[in-house]
């Protein structure tokens, strides 16, 4: 029901759902173990990060409040409108910057799937389309992070829903020149092998990959996708975690040495994992 209002507020009440998103989020920051709450580990005031697959705004909301510059990538034309709506100030600051493109590794065209009811959940892998959800399809353009990015960025953001590797590929030049922190997701339910095509691209950089299990950080080598990303643990729509279950998908990359010192001040123990 919740996601059904969600979706009418994006198509039919764009203004008002923008103001009520900043409800949504701050519920969100509530839970001690949301991945939000790591931002100020990840990212100092001052820098630039890029919120790729931004939806409606979560992760950009958090990072203005942390004086964050934002470069924010979202394809789909009604989560666009919602953005414009709701930080209208920070776009007229220059704090904010919006791209209303999908981000791979290549230049051109793709279809975007978005699920009725389940925006967040819009891809551009039609492999992922199953015949039992409706679907609308949107046209978007398909950018490369490094042909659209020439400043430095210090974090990155990346939830696409299975395109994971091809944006990182997309993103060669910039990961070399400025090892931004990462905060990927990635499921096998989306893509096997996502969470070690992620790794492969990224270790050879000098990334240490990280978890997080109960407010508790683990390396990347402990990650079990049997254990910790079991299919059952969602509720049938895939999109929350039943009561007393666990389900990974969200995972840290780290490079720089400010990042790397941050982390480890606050969990002495993951020094040697990083």
């Amino acid at each position: 029901m919740l996601s059904e209002l969600k979706s009418l507020g994006e198509t039919h009440l764009p203004q008002f759902y923008a103001k009520a998103c900043d409800l949504f989020d701050r519920k969100v920051a509530r839970n001690p173990h949301s991945e939000v709450n790591l931002l100020p580990l990840l990212v100092n005031a001052g820098e630039t990060a890029c919120d790729i697959g931004a939806n409606h705004g979560l992760f950009t909301f958090f990072l203005l409040r942390q004086n964050v510059r934002v470069l924010a990538f979202e394809p789909n034309p009604r989560l666009v409108r919602i953005l414009r709506y709701r930080f209208p100030d920070a776009i007229r600051r220059g704090d904010l910057r919006l791209f209303d493109c999908a981000l791979s590794d290549a230049e051109g065209q793709a279809t975007l799937h978005v699920p009725k009811g389940f925006s967040p959940l819009a891809t551009l892998d039609g492999a992922l389309v199953t015949a039992d959800v409706a679907m609308d399809t949107v046209a978007v353009a398909l950018r490369r992070l490094d042909a659209v990015v020439r400043e430095d960025v210090a974090f990155i953001k990346l939830d696409v829903e299975g395109h994971e590797a091809r944006v990182l590929l997309g993103a060669d030049h910039l990961l070399r020149a400025n090892l931004p922190t990462l905060l990927v997701e990635a499921e096998e339910r989306h893509r096997p092998g996502a969470v070690a095509s992620v790794e492969a691209l990224l270790a050879p950089l000098g990334y240490a990959g990280l978890f997080f299990a109960n407010g508790a950080p683990h390396p990347l080598s402990a990650f079990d996708t049997q254990r910790h990303q079991r299919r059952e643990a969602l509720n049938a729509a895939g999109t929350k975690v039943l009561p007393g279950q666990t389900y990974i998908n969200n995972f840290v990359f780290v490079a720089r040495a400010d990042a790397k010192a941050r982390l480890a001040a606050r969990w002495p123990d993951l020094a040697s994992d990083l």
